[in-house]
């Protein structure tokens, strides 16, 4: 059985173009499940503002703490694309 030059590009570009959307796939996946955890002193020093304002923003519903044992913490990585619209 042949096949021309015009089939085999077009089988090719299909199957690339499956490879290039389960990457894309993949690196959402990645993408949200990274998470970076700090205590609100560290929060604070990581966005160089005082414990004051960390406090602050949670109360003002700007940022979630997470209670772990009975330690809250806060995602960086989140609050830096919600409250500073930071894409990593």
């Amino acid at each position: 059985m042949a096949v021309s030059n015009d089939e085999l590009m077009e089988e090719l570009a299909e199957m690339n173009f499956h490879i290039l959307q389960g990457i894309g796939d993949v690196k959402d996946t990645l993408d949200q499940q990274q998470h970076v955890w700090k205590r609100a002193e560290n929060v604070a020093k990581h966005f160089d503002v005082s414990l004051g304002t960390v406090k602050s923003w949670k109360r003002r519903g700007l940022i979630t703490g997470y209670k772990h044992d009975k330690i809250v913490i806060y995602d960086v990585l989140v609050i830096e694309r919600d409250l500073f619209q930071i894409e990593n």
